[in-house]
């Protein structure tokens, strides 16, 4: 079973409906009967909705921000007709994922240690705002932005929650609020930034 999304069973959300997901369902009905794989099924999903709508929306930006080009070569037509028609047991043995790249980098640079465990730039977010997570949790529970889609009590009570032995997930949910509060402030309603996060929410 996939995600259903950071927010999904913490009761935050005033629309608990799951009509935003209506097409992505379609998507991995329509590919559950396809006669693919599991992994094949996952793979086709992730192209038309997770590729799109996230990972490549993220690098356009990013480049475009800086004025930089930037090539997905990996993405190349011919490369992906190639990779999708890989056995699953050359795109994924055990929990290694795109062990055929892993096994050809292993032996033309072996410095590059490809079967190493993943180690990625996530920031501690929910250690950096549990330790003003009361104060933190108040005062974006009182931006009007939040009050739209969320219950406000509910809101405090997940801030509150980093200060201790916080879940990983209620700390994901808990930024994704910050920053949308503070994206609506700048974008939405025109409030220019100035001072630090809590003085952007406070002022």
């Amino acid at each position: 079973m996939r995600s259903k999304g950071v927010f999904h069973g913490l009761g935050l959300l005033r629309d608990q409906s799951s009509d935003w997901r209506n097409n992505f369902e379609a998507v991995w009905a329509r590919e559950a009967n396809s006669g693919r794989s599991k992994l094949q099924i996952a793979q086709a999903v992730d192209c038309a909705d997770w590729l799109p709508h996230d990972l490549l929306i993220k690098l356009d930006r990013c480049l475009m921000a800086h004025g930089v080009e930037g090539r997905t070569p990996l993405l190349d037509k011919k490369v992906a007709d190639v990779a999708m028609l890989l056995p699953d047991d050359l795109k994924v043995r055990g929990r290694i994922g795109k062990y055929l790249l892993r096994k050809w980098l292993e032996q033309k640079l072996p410095e590059a240690r490809p079967f190493d465990k993943k180690k990625g730039f996530t920031v501690p977010v929910a250690e950096w705002m549990g330790r003003r997570g009361g104060k933190l949790g108040k005062l974006v529970a009182a931006q009007e932005s939040i009050k739209d889609v969320c219950d406000p009590v509910g809101v405090e009570k997940l801030f509150a929650s980093l200060e201790g032995s916080a879940v990983k997930r209620n700390g994901q949910a808990a930024w994704v609020l910050l920053f949308y509060a503070l994206w609506h402030r700048r974008h939405i309603e025109g409030i220019a930034p100035a001072g630090d996060v809590f003085e952007c929410l406070g002022g």
